[in-house]
């Protein structure tokens, strides 16, 4: 199961902004308890890439299943994990 980091930096991308609260919808779906602990600006538009934000203790969602369910509602969602993705740093920029 693929999941962010916890207290790490990640980010997840939608590309229309009004998928943001579908997706914060289906991750409460997924999981209540982990909900609560879902940082306001994790999710944002494309346009913010390769912005990332802090996950706090947001890290127990499972990645793929939520991709698969987004997938179903016709939403794409790009995830990124920064303790992965080397080639992102934590002051935004890419190198």
């Amino acid at each position: 199961m693929i999941k962010l980091k916890r207290k790490g930096y990640g980010r997840i991308y939608v590309k229309d902004e009004k998928h943001i609260e579908r997706v914060k919808q289906i991750i409460k779906e997924m999981d209540q308890f982990e909900y609560e602990y879902l940082p306001e600006d994790l999710i944002t538009t494309l346009d913010q890439y390769p912005k990332t934000a802090y996950t706090y203790k947001f890290d127990n969602i499972n990645i793929d299943m939520l991709t698969y369910k987004c997938i179903k509602e016709d939403i794409i969602i790009l995830c990124i994990d920064n303790s992965k993705n080397e080639f992102l740093r934590e002051d935004d920029t890419a190198y």
